[in-house]
């Protein structure tokens, strides 16, 4: 859905940034393809000074667009679209590190077991609990979520395949594939928040 709007624009495309904004809100898809390529390069290159991954940058550049086409009649008119997309390309790769870091989390707790370093047993015991310790709690944050919001979380962070690779597979669009992981991370971030009060609660 989202690639026939980023439809090769025009090269050199002269109408002013505030005039493809206006039409852009009209739901003008022409114009919005030529913010598009014409901010596209400078947003990865911006983001880029944030996160060296450029697949994952790319993603997040793609998830604004494909937010700012959803919302485009709640959007404003911003005096500078470039300093706007900049500032909001900025906030979404900062939000996205948080939020993936706690899918990470879980892998990296896993890689533990392959270790194969000579801890003295004292140290042995001591990684072995917080292992099983951080599994728990985050084995029971994506107990809370949805049969299929785990499936999309375990396709994109486990099998490691694209947002349209797993639209392919659940049988749904690619934009759903995005609100569904989005949603399931915020619903692991506020389990996670409730586990770690009750367990400082009562220690």
């Amino acid at each position: 859905m989202m690639k026939s709007l980023f439809t090769p624009s025009p090269v050199n495309d002269p109408l002013p940034d505030t005039t493809l904004w206006a039409s852009f809100k009209k739901g003008d898809k022409d114009a919005f393809a030529v913010i598009y390529h014409r901010y596209h390069k400078i947003l990865v290159q911006n983001s880029l000074r944030i996160s060296a991954d450029k697949d994952f940058v790319e993603d997040c550049v793609h998830d604004l667009f494909a937010e700012m086409w959803k919302n485009k009649q709640n959007l404003g008119f911003p005096q500078s679209v470039k300093a706007y997309l900049i500032s909001s390309i900025q906030r979404k790769v900062i939000r996205q590190m948080k939020k993936t870091r706690l899918i990470f989390q879980l892998k990296e707790t896993d890689e533990l077991n392959d270790l194969q370093i000579d801890f003295s047993v004292e140290r042995k015991i001591i990684a072995e609990q917080t292992r099983v310790e951080q599994q728990h709690t985050l084995f029971r944050a994506m107990n809370a979520l949805t049969k299929r919001q785990k499936e999309a979380v375990y396709l994109k962070f486990y099998a490691n395949l694209s947002y349209p690779e797993i639209a392919g597979k659940m049988a749904i669009s690619t934009d759903s594939i995005y609100n569904l992981v989005s949603k399931a991370i915020d619903n692991m971030q506020v389990e996670l928040g409730k586990i770690s009060f009750h367990k400082y609660s009562y220690s």
